[in-house]
């Protein structure tokens, strides 16, 4: 097991360096785990044209789980990427996260903009109703004991209003019965100037991510497009 160091909280991490193709961040959703991209077999494909990185979020995986629910944020995960990209030397990368994965890649869009040559946002949202329940009291693992700051409030969630400004190439998708990002991913996937999205007929959140056959050959030809060989 390999770790960085953010700020007290060891976030792991793996490196899949198989060719001489970019860099590809691949960030898993909610209670999984870096493991569903080899499961999955999407990494199977993907490091043939890719060098991959795959990472733990904070309470996910190997990666440490603290009960204090303040150390959870989207902003934070952001953070806990860029201090992986400086810890490993590397500059840029095509980021792909799935549900929470998406989440996190908007705030990286959000604050560290500099570190993406592209981004692929599958089932994920930019903004949320301000009284939704804090999303991090459905990590498995906290429903184990008590939790620390149990009543910390989901942090403000809106960029909207960045869209019209984002550079980078853009890949968004989402299944028509994902009752969670359907059709809001369609809806403001007009507002960005350079992005391409589909949508999956018939397949609900979780479904869509298994959906290989039809996700991967899309994901595939875009981040393929936008290859620039930086490291």
């Amino acid at each position: 097991m390999i770790f960085v160091n953010n700020d007290g909280i060891k976030i792991s991490y793996e490196i899949l360096d198989e060719c001489e193709g970019d860099y590809l961040l691949l960030h898993t959703g909610l209670n999984s785990t870096k493991e569903a991209w080899i499961e999955l077999s999407y990494t199977e494909e993907l490091k043939k044209h890719f060098k991959i990185i795959l990472i733990d979020p904070r309470g996910h995986g190997e990666s440490d789980k603290p009960r204090d629910l303040e150390k959870y944020s989207f902003k934070l995960m952001a953070d806990d990427v860029n201090a992986l990209l400086d810890h490993l030397n590397i500059n840029k990368v095509h980021f792909f996260g799935y549900s929470l994965g998406g989440l996190v890649g908007w705030q990286v869009i959000e604050h560290y903009p500099e570190r993406l040559v592209s981004f692929v946002a599958g089932g994920s949202r930019v903004k949320f109703p301000p009284d939704r329940p804090n999303a991090f009291l459905r990590l498995s693992f906290l429903q184990e004991g008590p939790i620390e700051n149990a009543d910390t409030p989901t942090q403000p969630y809106d960029i909207e209003h960045l869209l019209p400004e984002i550079k980078l190439p853009v890949l968004t998708f989402v299944g028509d019965k994902d009752t969670s990002c359907y059709p809001f991913v369609v809806d403001y996937s007009k507002l960005i100037p350079n992005c391409t999205i589909f949508v999956l007929p018939d397949l609900n959140h979780p479904q869509t991510m298994m959906a290989k056959e039809q996700v991967l050959p899309r994901v595939l030809a875009f981040l393929q497009e936008h290859s620039t060989n930086l490291e």
